[in-house]
């Protein structure tokens, strides 16, 4: 009998056609129980997308299913639901970056922001800076931001908020400009 692959904790929220897509690493236990992203209290993924303009409403976790309509996805590297990233093997990210490329040539967003550094460094193979990564993904920006969860405590509200309004103003290049041209 075939091995039964377990239900992914969250629902990816792609579609061709999105101006971004953000990667988290994996769903948090509490975001898992709930069935949304970014669902723990505390976690400013919510607020800081209002905040830098990426949604024109403030929304919450309860809204994460209408995130496609901002022309926004969302997925995570990892499916599997656990406290933190630290609970993920390098298989298991390794494996989640094989998953993540797939999706993302099937739906071809203009940027993919990675919610999180170490998930960046798993699918880019290599040490990456926070920010506007110097190549493209198949000629997709890529964009690093520091997590938004409040155990990522080294950077503040205020440091988070920065990064998102960079991340919008990217993505507004990127939609005056067209399709990117450049490839890795």
């Amino acid at each position: 009998m075939p091995a039964v692959r377990p239900r992914p904790a969250l629902p990816d929220y792609l579609r061709p056609g999105l101006d971004v897509v953000f990667v988290g690493a994996n769903p948090g236990l509490i975001s898992a129980e709930r069935g949304h992203y970014y669902a723990k209290k505390g976690n400013l993924f919510w607020p800081l997308l209002y905040e830098a303009d990426l949604v024109p409403e403030p929304l919450t976790y309860e809204d994460d299913q209408r995130i496609r309509d901002f022309k926004i996805g969302l997925t995570d590297l990892v499916q599997r639901a656990t406290a933190g990233v630290a609970d993920l093997s390098r298989n298991e990210l390794a494996a989640g970056a094989r998953r993540l490329r797939e999706k993302l040539r099937r739906v071809r967003p203009r940027v993919v922001c990675f919610n999180g550094k170490a998930i960046a460094e798993a699918f880019l193979k290599r040490r990456c800076a926070l920010g506007l990564q110097p190549e493209r993904w198949q000629g997709i920006p890529v964009f690093v931001m520091p997590s938004t969860s409040a155990r990522a405590a080294s950077y503040q509200r205020a440091d988070k908020l920065r990064f998102f309004r960079e991340l919008k103003r990217l993505v507004d290049n990127e939609t005056s400009t067209g399709p990117a041209r450049g490839q890795l």
